[in-house]
């Protein structure tokens, strides 16, 4: 028995300062003695008359009501005799001093080995807290004692026993510990317990054969279990020959009606040694009580198999994992992954991040080494995804890049696109977290995540826990129909705790230009939430575009890219007029003739005295500029054309891309708009527009170029709010507050 956290202080356990921390029961004195178990001192208890000595810790302990509490100390005799028991009790109290014990769990008394050698197995006493309890003492006895003698006690302990976390098996059953009345014989078996040998603790469950075949040992009761939850049995076994050992979880319905079985042999399990053998198995939808059997098959009678430490849990999921706990956890075999290429692929015990298992790449020196599940989970379109897996590498010469990969498939199982992000690690061996995320597109049913190993020569690499699920950081970018625009949708912000953001246009080229927001352009955004929408009106039309997002905080970062879109052109013979700060003001309009650009030169030509050459002085020369003609048809053209044109501000021409030109930031100088017929009906104007080409405007986007009267709507409070949030009904059109 062991219990990982001692709730009693040092001092109480342990003797080694004083017996300060017991008090002496009846027919009992206290002493500090140089025998002990462990450490320099123990506890001795000599009784003033024939009879028990008792101590109790003078100070309780917190507890937590439902919980299961082991207790346990060591014995021994100051002198041999013959006729003494021991054992310890845990009283449990609703406060920490006062009053009188709820109840009080006394464990199975122990016999004193006529002899002064400490006793082992020492006495213990498993027991649940009961409802009230908050606090608890525990009380050590010996009996049996004439007058004058004397014992001493070491390593008093009270606190949670070891058990796998989430075990529904009571430590009695899973440990076996106090005794084997958890488990029954039922095929081929007879069921006791040993302290000679055991995994944990003191004790372990001994099957032996009574012949050749399968046998069957169950626990006696069932546990309740969740139907469509993943569960998982587990048992520490120990052969005395190698043979297969089966692990069966039966589901049952709550009338305890036989509804199925799961079971999992394993083959081969070594004779001599203690291996952790799983199954892992989900109810049916009628079954609510499960049981775990243990399963041997024997060759003949007489045959022995030591378990210890056995469980029937629910599987230890990651937090909002679409994975099955045998592909998330590999504690059964690799059969939910696919070797690609470069490597092979197998279950392995010999380096885990959790649990007993995981996953072995070993690589065949290849340019690269690639696994993925081989099945896929569903997602849904637009929402982020993320990959993730504890990746393990020895001493390497040079950092380890590992590719997480993301393959997306229709509902049809077609393939319809994939995605990769890269992870560097540096070249220490040691446990890495490679996490990647992708956006499902448009049409995505379902992923397949998998991961590949750049450039790893020939090496042994381990994966465990991987995760595959909704979040980490994404971006969707969306064409804004009619506006000449796109809107990107940020998700994941808050991926790995930054405290800030920034987006960024990125053309095919690899030019990074920063996307303006409300308060300029976003570089440095504070993160106050996980999803943000940023539009984008400076775009350039009719070529492919993607858009990054980073997230960081210092020189630490994580970084994200949106898959292309192409914002639409106008007609072929027409171009795009909008104000970049205010994007509400644009315009489609008819070009009349293209600028023809010049750039004047910005020099001194001297004539010197006495030589044939001048010298000329000069400078870089200024921006473009020229005269572009447009043409607008109708009396709203016009007005729309005035309204962009009449702010006085930096303006925005984007071309069609056949065209040839760059989209440009250019001031408007004197604007004549001259009638084509001279006739008073006809509305037709033909525009000249200089132009003078300009840096792009620095500032915030005011307003949208989507904006409604339900956008008004949705964002005042009433007619007063607008009244006084706008200064105009220009303004209210626009969104410039002020």
């Amino acid at each position: 028995m062991s219990v990982p956290t001692n709730l009693l202080p040092a001092n109480t356990a342990g003797i080694e300062t004083s017996t300060a921390g017991w008090t002496a029961g009846a027919n009992t004195t206290l002493s500090q003695s140089t025998r002990f178990y462990q450490g320099a001192r123990s506890l001795g208890l000599t009784a003033t008359a024939a009879g028990s000595v008792t101590a109790t810790t003078a100070t309780r302990v917190a507890v937590t009501e439902g919980l299961e509490y082991q207790a346990y100390a060591y014995f021994a005799n100051v002198a041999a005799a013959a006729g003494r028991t021991s054992f310890v009790a845990i009283s449990w109290y609703t406060a920490s001093s006062g009053g009188s014990p709820i109840s009080t769990s006394t464990g199975a008394a122990t016999t004193l080995a006529n002899a002064t050698t400490w006793n082992t197995p020492s006495p213990q006493v498993t027991a649940i807290a009961p409802a009230g309890a908050t606090y608890a003492a525990l009380t050590i006895t010996v009996t049996g004692l004439t007058a004058g003698a004397g014992v001493v006690a070491d390593v008093m302990t009270l606190g949670l026993p070891t058990t796998w976390p989430g075990n529904l098996l009571g430590y009695t059953v899973a440990g076996v510990e106090t005794d084997t009345s958890g488990w029954n014989a039922l095929a081929l078996v007879t069921v006791d317990r040993v302290f000679t040998d055991s995994w944990e603790g003191w004790y372990s469950l001994r099957l032996t054969s009574t012949g050749a075949g399968s046998l069957r040992s169950n626990t006696v009761s069932s546990v309740t279990v969740t139907p469509g939850v993943e569960h998982v049995g587990i048992a520490m076994v120990k052969p005395t020959t190698t043979s297969d050992v089966a692990l069966e979880l039966r589901w049952y319905t709550a009338a305890n009606a036989l509804v199925s079985t799961t079971p999992l042999t394993w083959t081969a399990v070594p004779g001599g040694a203690w291996t952790r053998l799983t199954v892992i198995g989900t109810p049916p939808p009628t079954a609510t009580r499960a049981y775990l059997a243990l399963r041997p098959v024997a060759t003949a009678a007489g045959e022995t198999w030591l378990f210890d430490q056995m469980a029937l849990m629910p599987a230890s999921l990651l937090t909002g994992t679409l994975l099955s706990y045998g592909v998330q956890s590999m504690e059964t075999d690799v059969s939910g992954w696919t070797a690609q290429s470069g490597c092979t692929i197998a279950r392995s015990t010999a380096t885990v991040f959790r649990g007993y298992s995981s996953m072995a790449i070993s690589t065949t020196g290849a340019a690269s080494a690639s696994v993925r599940m081989a099945g896929t989970v569903p997602v849904t379109p637009r929402q982020a995804y993320k990959g993730s897996a504890y990746f393990y590498h020895a001493l390497s010469a040079a950092p380890v890049v590992v590719d997480v990969t993301f393959t997306w498939y229709n509902a049809l199982g077609a393939e319809i696109d994939t995605g990769t992000f890269r992870w560097t690690t540096s070249e220490l061996a040691g446990w890495y977290s490679p996490t990647g995320s992708d956006v499902a597109p448009d049409g995505a049913a379902s992923l397949r995540v998998g991961f590949k190993i750049i450039s790893p020569g020939t090496a042994t690499y381990y994966i465990d826990e991987v995760f595959v699920g909704p979040g980490g950081l994404g971006l969707v970018a969306d064409v804004i129909p009619d506006v000449y625009g796109a809107e990107i949708s940020l998700q994941g912000l808050t991926t790995g705790g930054h405290t800030h953001y920034g987006l960024w246009r990125v053309r095919d080229d690899g030019a990074l230009t920063p996307v303006r927001g409300e308060d300029g352009d976003i570089v440095a955004v504070p993160i106050t939430g996980d999803l943000a929408v940023a539009s984008d009106y400076e775009a350039p039309l009719g070529t492919p575009i993607r858009y990054l997002v980073r997230v960081y905080t210092g020189d630490t970062y994580l970084r994200m890219t949106s898959r292309q879109v192409t914002i639409p052109e106008p007609p072929p013979t027409d171009i795009v007029v909008k104000d970049p700060l205010q994007p509400v003001r644009q315009a489609t309009v008819t070009v009349g003739s293209l600028p023809d650009w010049s750039r004047a030169a910005r020099q001194g030509v001297h004539q010197i005295s006495g030589r044939s050459t001048p010298i000329v002085i000069t400078d870089v020369r200024p921006s473009r500029t020229g005269t572009m003609t447009v043409v607008t048809a109708t009396r709203d053209d016009i007005t729309r054309l005035w309204w962009i044109l009449e702010s006085g501000r930096t303006l925005l021409v984007q071309w069609p891309k056949a065209w040839g030109e760059d989209d440009v930031y250019v001031q408007v100088g004197d604007v004549t708009a001259s009638r084509i017929i001279r006739w008073a009906a006809q509305e037709d104007r033909t525009w000249s527009l200089p132009l003078v080409e300009v840096d792009r405007p620095v500032g915030g986007l005011a307003g949208s170029a989507t904006r409604t009267w339900d956008t008004v709507e949705t964002e005042s409070v009433d007619w007063l709010d607008v009244l006084t949030t706008y200064a105009s009904w220009l303004a209210v059109y626009s969104g410039e507050a002020g």
